[in-house]
């Protein structure tokens, strides 16, 4: 019955998406086209203006570059004139753009403006606090805020494979969502760790300004997580199959998005694969007296499902990426929780706000220094194109190793 339940579905969602790509039409590039949509993201602020990413009426995704004034916020209804034009990015996709459009603020989105200065107080008490590479790194890991990062030290996490660690993904979320569940089962039944696992979630995709990409992401780790509450592991599958199927149905632009792509096969990865690590006894105890271990195990998880995904939409792979996020990622829920605190505590008084992120600098400096040693090791893969064969052979290969331990055990 499931199964003829799930032929079903699938059949509705590929009648759907053709539809959808069948009347999807960009629109003309340097054609003028007034509309009207709501802002879904925190804007990116620089000294040449606001940058936010909408959704067209043809539900195309543009960037727009705005003037300085108005400021315009999450959630405000915006009207907006102005031409579309296209550039080629680095993967051969075109991304729409609109330059200094026309623009007026039709209705403010409730309480922006008390969030906004919020978050504009809390990114002056980091910069004021601490370095500005140290200070850039808690505002990556707390908000996803990237602008404020010097460019030399955002390579070097990019050569290392730590950008996720900073842009606030849907495979971040992942890894975070299956640590915490594995360090809080540490400590409490198994129950009360999912309940505070989700809660950990929430407080998360809060603290990252409630992103569009952290806000799916973090829907898919919830019903997943919410599903082992009730169920074993295929009621976790049933929960991702159904927030994955009720996003793509309602916007079926989703099935191109990078960032659903990673959150979707990352967390089915923390499903069926990370479960596999502890069926060995021997790993099984290290993993359970080691939090690095614990780590690891949803760092190579999630890397593992997402691989052809990131060589695909990026060209490259760093091969010391496992062993990079085996020595960090341990440090990045702390930071988090560090991080969440001193910006709560900033916004009542500053003093405290600051004394909580001095104690985090042991944890920062130790970040900086593994990124900068293994930044001079090197080395990666580097791809121009992947056949659609080449991922399907992988991902088949992938569910017949998983098949076949789980049969033997």
């Amino acid at each position: 019955l499931i199964f003829l339940a799930l032929g079903l579905l699938s059949l509705v969602l590929l009648f759907r998406l053709s539809l959808y790509f069948a009347n999807y039409h960009p629109y003309p590039e340097n054609k003028s086209i007034t509309f009207e949509t709501r802002v879904a993201s925190s804007p990116k602020i620089s000294p040449r203006g606001q940058r936010v990413s909408l959704i067209m009426p043809n539900s195309q995704r543009v960037t727009i570059q705005f003037s300085l004034i108005p400021k315009i916020s999450y959630g405000d209804k915006i009207k907006l004139e102005g031409k579309v034009s296209y550039f080629e990015a680095d993967d051969g996709d075109k991304i729409a753009f609109m330059n200094y459009p026309r623009f007026e603020v039709i209705k403010k989105g409730a309480g922006n403006n008390l969030m906004l200065k919020a978050r504009e107080n809390i990114i002056n008490l980091f910069n004021s606090s601490i370095s500005p590479v140290q200070s850039s790194l808690m505002l990556g890991i707390v908000f996803g805020i990237k602008q404020e990062m010097p460019s030399d030290f955002y390579d070097k996490l990019q050569n290392t494979g730590l950008l996720h660690v900073i842009a606030a993904s849907g495979m971040n979320i992942a890894m975070v969502g299956g640590f915490l569940v594995g360090l809080f089962s540490l400590i409490f039944r198994r129950q009360l760790a999912l309940v505070l696992s989700i809660v950990g979630i929430l407080f998360y995709a809060f603290m990252a300004g409630l992103e569009p990409s952290i806000v799916r992401a973090s829907i898919m780790g919830i019903l997943v997580i919410s599903a082992q509450l009730f169920g074993r592991q295929n009621s976790s599958f049933l929960g991702l199959l159904a927030a994955g199927f009720m996003m793509v149905f309602l916007n079926p632009s989703l099935v191109l998005d990078v960032g659903f792509q990673l959150s979707f096969m990352a967390t089915l990865g923390l499903i069926y694969l990370r479960p596999l690590f502890a069926l060995n006894k021997r790993l099984k105890l290290i993993i359970q007296k080691s939090i690095i271990g614990e780590d690891l195990t949803t760092t190579i998880t999630a890397q593992i499902f997402t691989l052809p995904i990131l060589l695909v939409n990026f060209g490259n792979y760093s091969l010391v990426s496992i062993l990079v996020n085996g020595l960090i990622l341990w440090t990045v829920p702390i930071l988090m929780i560090f991080g969440g605190l001193a910006s709560i505590a900033g916004l009542f008084f500053e003093p405290l706000g600051k004394l909580i992120l001095y104690l985090t600098l042991p944890l920062l400096i130790y970040f900086e220094k593994i990124v900068e040693v293994f930044d001079g090791i090197g080395g990666k893969i580097e791809l121009e194109n992947l056949s659609i064969l080449i991922i399907c052979g992988y991902y088949l290969i992938l569910v017949s190793i998983i098949w076949r331990v789980k049969q033997k055990r």
